[in-house]
């Protein structure tokens, strides 16, 4: 119940799937699942903005892509590290880190900068600690006084980076100090010295001991218990995390990056593990290889569908847990099972109804006011011979909840959604299209309802145009475009492609036109679609 349900209608949404989605999301969630979230696979109709915008309801996010990426991974999420932390702080916590040995470095806004791993930090504690250490390495003095057991301290250092020198011994009096470097030493006598002089910016007394006239002295004085031998190895610990980050030539991975991607990259790679970015740049987590191959499908309920080439890039890759659907059952396989709800009705909104009704579950105004708005879409207000007597009383039911006039409000949306003002053809194609196939046609079919009937069918030569440019440039053997009157309850079939064959056959078109107009056909699934079925077999 944890982790996130996808829950959507189908490539083309009209009303009923994407209200459907949402509704059904919300019933998932009254029942425990609270990660269920409706979503759309593709641009909103005219129509379903209405309902949305009448209701209330916010649109749902577009996806198009379902295939595992690595948000699905169970990453690891180490600790990161702030760049101007001492590298001994980075030591301790990788000793203390299982499963991935990397270190997020972040600045001091929190943003990612780069990584860090055991043998970033083990290549730095081989070097040779020389005095010009400084130059090659950013040290804090915080951090260099933080590492080593301070005694007492007076003075102050008047640098924030240690800016000079670091002599790790004790020192002639011919070698020259300036305010900005430090002296590291466990002879008392040297440090004496150079504290009378003020030669220096800070002398860090080591094995305890004292070091005359430190109060009066012009640089830092800081007693230590640390042993010199100590100190000295000690130095390159204070090096700053920053100084040694690796920013770049490191492969790293966005959480939306495809597990498919990642694991061409992986295999060709010699590291083992590999940083994980949001879309903002922020570090989320380390990926091993061992992750890729313990991935977690997505979970996805389909609504108003059931068909892979209806749905969702990636269906296949997905773990589908439910489909509601009122469509015909087509070509879905799952590994394992599932629950499905297909009844032969004019909606799946009337489903999602019944559904609401046998959970005892609340229903909100918005949620009545999109299902009912739903219910009158897919049964064209109950004029489409799919239309039963559940969807009726659920519609009646639907709108008093929803507390609108049935006769006022249907003809506001359908004055809505059968305008086709300032639409191309293409648009008006693209408005409600799906793809079937039948025996080894590929077919798709688009449906126009309209209140305006004479004017589309006016259009008729371009909108065949536009059918046979779709048909030629992609892998589409037939178009079958319904033009369907609401008020005279017909459709105008208009048809392009090589396969027209299969829709003279279907639909008894003579060889030498394109279109018929067939009186009381209003329903793409329950009267074109089993007669291209039928008209396929023989």
């Amino acid at each position: 119940m944890d982790r996130k349900i996808f829950v959507f209608g189908h490539r083309s949404p009209d009303t009923d799937a994407v209200s459907s989605a949402i509704a059904y999301a919300e019933l998932k969630r009254q029942l425990g699942y609270k990660n269920a979230e409706a979503y759309r696979l593709g641009p909103l109709s005219d129509e379903t903005k209405f309902v949305l915008n009448y209701f209330q309801v916010k649109e749902p996010e577009l996806v198009t892509d379902i295939s595992p990426t690595l948000e699905d991974l169970d990453v690891y999420t180490p600790k990161p590290i702030a760049v101007d932390e001492p590298i001994k702080k980075a030591w301790d916590q990788l000793k203390t880190m299982s499963g991935s040995r990397l270190l997020p470095v972040t600045g001091r806004d929190g943003q990612y900068e780069g990584i860090l791993s055991v043998s970033d930090l083990t290549d730095l504690f081989m070097e040779n600690i020389d005095e010009n250490i400084v130059e090659r390495y950013e040290i804090l003095f915080g951090n260099l006084i933080k590492i080593l057991d301070i005694i007492e301290i007076s003075g102050k250092y008047k640098y924030e980076k240690v800016a000079g020198k670091i002599c790790l011994t004790s020192i002639d009096s011919d070698v020259e100090l300036c305010d900005k470097d430090i002296l590291v030493t466990g002879d008392e006598e040297s440090a004496a010295k150079i504290a009378a002089e003020g030669k220096c910016g800070c002398i860090i007394a080591t094995n305890s001991i004292e070091v005359a006239n430190a109060k009066n002295s012009g640089c830092c004085i800081v007693r230590v218990e640390t042993s010199l031998f100590k100190a000295i190895n000690m130095v390159s610990q204070a090096v700053s995390v920053g100084s040694i980050a690796r920013r770049d030539n490191v492969t790293s991975f966005s959480l939306e990056s495809h597990i498919d991607d990642v694991i061409n990259i992986v295999q060709s790679s010699a590291h083992r593990n590999f940083p994980v970015l949001d879309r903002n740049g922020n570090f989320c987590g380390v990926i091993s290889r061992r992750h890729l191959i313990e991935y977690k499908k997505k979970n996805v309920i389909m609504v108003d569908h059931n068909e892979r080439s209806q749905s969702v890039e990636g269906i296949e890759q997905a773990e589908i847990l439910e489909i509601i659907d009122h469509h015909r059952v087509a070509d879905v396989q799952t590994d394992t099972p599932l629950f499905i709800r297909a009844e032969p009705l004019g909606s799946t909104a009337t489903i999602v109804y019944k559904m609401f009704m046998e959970a005892q579950a609340a229903i909100t105004r918005k949620t009545a006011g999109i299902l009912f708005s739903a219910i009158l879409s897919d049964t064209l207000m109950f004029n489409s011979p799919t239309t039963t007597e559940d969807d009726k009383i659920a519609a009646q039911r639907l709108a008093t909840i929803a507390e609108v006039s049935f006769d006022e409000y249907s003809h506001e949306m359908f004055s809505i959604s059968t305008s086709l003002k300032g639409k191309s053809p293409e648009e008006i194609l693209a408005m409600d299209r799906k793809r079937f196939t039948f025996g080894k046609n590929i077919v798709f079919i688009s449906q126009v309802n309209t209140l305006d009937f004479v004017s589309i069918v006016e259009m008729a030569d371009r909108l065949y145009a536009a059918m046979d440019e779709f048909s030629t440039s992609t892998e589409c053997d037939l178009y079958v475009l319904m033009i369907t009157d609401i008020v005279q309850c017909g459709s105008e079939i208009l048809v392009a492609g090589k396969g027209r064959d299969l829709a003279y056959k279907a639909f008894g078109i003579p060889g030498n036109h394109n279109s018929i107009f067939l009186p009381d056909m209003v329903s793409r699934k329950k009267q074109i679609v089993p007669k291209l079925t039928f008209a396929a077999q023989y």
